[in-house]
């Protein structure tokens, strides 16, 4: 289940850049506002992810529990990021707590009775991809990938986000990535798609960079490539990547080591 799993708190304080004072409509205000609140909801998306990843290598080789395992739930609990193993008989065998995105803080093996929280996460997770499928959205698998679903509760209801994983070597898959938000009872209220199609970074030349584009009702980087950038860029060597927004006329370079968006309209000036 790792990388290929169907299956991150807003964290770190953010910096940004511009060399400019407007674009377009937006000020330069504004655009710093929306670029950190993409980076915290990206930081979002890879602890949960990563978390999960962490949690399957630990429980995949454990025939004791995954003989009756049936799915998994990941979420945030206070300041860490928690993900339990269910059972057929829907109850938790196995929960994992993980402070940082490297090493757990909490390893219990039990068996209880799902929480009313955790009971809810789940039936509402069951309820949207049940509504994802039934009323054939059109969200489709590329061969060789996987869509891992990630559900995040906000004030309003919920945002189930899908990325691409996959276990082939020196690629980033960028793409093909989804967010359907609902309200509080799990009904969709509208959903997105933020690339035309997959659109994988290979491995790059040291010191490069990769650009993609994104569509044109998407202007800005999205929160789903600073996700799977930041899950994969060690296979391909690099340390950002940028997104041209044909809409905005606007490059955003996303640098890893910052942990920030620079934007610029000329390559040259970055």
């Amino acid at each position: 289940m790792r990388k290929i799993s169907i299956l991150t708190a807003i964290l770190l304080i953010s910096c940004f850049s511009v060399v400019y004072s407007q674009t377009n409509n937006y000020t330069e205000a504004e655009l710093g506002q929306k670029c950190d609140s993409i980076i915290q909801e990206g930081n979002l998306l890879y602890r949960y992810e990563k978390a999960t990843w962490l949690f399957s290598d630990m429980y995949i080789n454990k025939p004791e529990i995954m003989e009756t395992a049936a799915t998994y739930l990941t979420y945030e609990q206070g300041d860490s990021i928690k993900c339990i193993l269910i059972d057929k008989e829907g109850k938790c065998n196995f929960e994992v707590s993980f402070l940082e995105t490297s090493t757990p803080c909490l390893v219990r093996h039990l068996y209880r009775d799902l929480s009313d929280y955790e009971n809810n996460l789940l039936n509402t997770r069951t309820k949207i991809l049940k509504n994802i499928i039934e009323n054939k959205y059109e969200v489709g698998t590329i061969k060789g990938y996987s869509l891992n679903w990630i559900l995040l509760p906000f004030e309003k209801g919920y945002k189930l986000y899908a990325i691409n994983g996959t276990q082939k070597a020196e690629e980033v898959p960028i793409g093909n990535d989804y967010l359907f938000i609902t309200n509080k009872e799990g009904e969709i209220q509208s959903w997105k798609k933020f690339h035309s199609n997959l659109i994988p970074i290979d491995k790059g030349k040291p010191g490069g960079i990769h650009i993609h584009s994104h569509l044109k009702q998407e202007p800005f980087i999205s929160a789903t490539d600073i996700c799977t950038f930041k899950l994969y860029q060690n296979q391909v060597g690099l340390t950002s990547f940028g997104v041209y927004s044909p809409t905005l006329s606007t490059y955003f370079i996303y640098q890893l080591e910052t942990n920030s968006i620079t934007i610029s309209r000329d390559l040259d000036d970055i």
